[in-house]
């Protein structure tokens, strides 16, 4: 064996333990993991119950289309009868040296039916089709329910982001405080102002203490409901990437627009198979068994007998419903129309409210940049003025609280606007 190769260090071992050891040394160290809004959207969808029924609305299909195909086999039906009857048939007339045996007064038979359908005016062909746009309703009824899942990630998404800034804005203020209380502290060993004058502000950090708990136990919320729908382990770590402020196109997408097109097609589809009902039937048909008497009348025994021919069938009774079947069917087409319509406007009125929502966020939110703006001049100044004993802690803490409402209302209106944007573009699905 080559030295070479045996003197080779395993660097596959090397690494994995340097990551034993890196692990060892920084116990709190975890790989966080990062997710946007559309990989959201994604694996709620592959995860959500109601996906499985897709598979079972294929297989229903399958099974439907298979059963039709096979009206075109031969149709076999075995018939056993066993009668007694009052009198029978007898010749009205004797014959010379001719002796007619009187025909049984109990008599049987049992015998198959072959019918093979030659022309049956379309109706396999249209109960396929019909089968095949049901199936495809079916498949978008669920598939419109599966797209309104977004206005649910939207929420629990949107609310870890808030929760976010939140809790960054949080220790910005805290780091405020904190800057403040240095000073005070300076201050009261110099005895420039009291004890309660810190206390102040000691107390005001218990508070956003305080906050930081309730923010990281919403964020906590959020993130346990996120993980049931995308199936995913999220923890504290996991970072959520915030998405870019691209307004919809507003190109109609929804699914209810194609569902509603193939309740159209479908109700179409059985006027064409009530025209097929009515129409005149074709088949071929082959008789054959065995009884007492067979075909011979005459003939008082057991004997086998067969029939063959042609059957043409007529359903005169459906006419005396069609007309009152037509118009049923288009009654629904309208009734369907009308469902469109006010789907339609109900999606119109709500995208013009998110329209003006976003107009008045985007005006809210340039106030806020100003407000922001002044106040952290003011809080700024306040600083200084608290350093130099120009005003008392609660002076100051007026200032930065001030700040931090500005600036988490900034939050607020810029998580909201983000918001209504997603919720418009799932409005569309776009």
């Amino acid at each position: 064996m080559d030295e070479n190769i045996v003197k080779q260090p395993n660097t596959h071992f090397i690494t994995m333990k340097k990551t034993v050891v890196f692990l060892f040394l920084f116990p709190g160290f975890v790989f966080s993991q990062t997710l946007n809004i559309e990989q959201c959207y994604d694996l709620a969808r592959k995860n959500y119950p109601l996906i499985q029924q897709n598979d079972l609305i294929a297989k229903t299909k399958e099974f439907t289309l298979e059963n039709l195909s096979k009206n075109w086999l031969p149709q076999i039906n075995v018939t056993g009868q066993a009668t007694y009857q009052s009198d029978v048939t007898e010749l009205p007339i004797q014959l010379p040296n001719v002796n007619f045996t009187p025909l049984s007064k109990d008599q049987y038979k049992i015998f198959a039916d072959v019918s093979q359908s030659l022309f049956d005016g379309g109706a396999v062909k249209n109960q396929k089709k019909l089968a095949e746009i049901q199936s495809e309703i079916s498949l978008k009824q669920n598939e419109a329910e599966l797209d309104q899942l977004k206005e649910r990630i939207n929420q629990l998404y949107f609310g870890v982001l808030l929760t976010d800034e939140q809790l960054a804005q949080t220790a910005l203020t805290k780091t405020d405080f904190e800057n403040g209380l240095k000073k005070a502290e300076a201050q009261l060993k110099n005895g420039v102002i009291f004890r309660s004058n810190v206390d102040v502000l000691k107390a005001q950090l218990v508070d956003l203490e305080q906050s930081e708990i309730e923010l990281r136990n919403m964020k906590k919320n959020f993130l346990a409901m996120l993980s049931v729908f995308i199936h995913q382990n999220l923890d504290e770590n996991t970072m959520l990437q915030k998405p870019e402020k691209n307004l919809s196109k507003n190109e109609n997408k929804r699914t209810e627009l194609q569902w509603f097109d193939l309740r159209k097609t479908a109700l179409e589809t059985q006027k064409m198979l009530l025209h097929s009902k009515n129409s005149p039937k074709l088949g071929a048909f082959l008789q054959g068994g065995y009884g007492k008497p067979g075909l011979n009348m005459l003939k008082n025994e057991f004997d086998v007998f067969y029939m063959a021919g042609l059957r043409l069938t007529i359903p005169v009774s459906g006419f005396y419903t069609q007309k009152n079947d037509r118009n049923l069917l288009e009654n629904q087409e309208r009734d369907l129309e009308i469902q469109k319509e006010n789907f339609l406007f109900n999606q119109h009125l709500q995208s013009v409210q998110n329209t003006n929502e976003l107009q008045k966020i985007q005006e809210l939110i340039d106030k806020d940049n100003e407000l922001v703006t002044l106040r952290e001049s003011i809080k700024k100044a306040s600083l200084a003025q608290l350093e130099n004993g120009v005003i008392t802690t609660s002076d100051y803490i007026r200032e930065v609280n001030a700040e931090q409402q500005a600036k988490l209302q900034k939050i607020r209106h810029e998580i909201q606007y983000l918001l209504t944007i997603y919720n418009q573009k799932a409005l569309f699905n776009n």
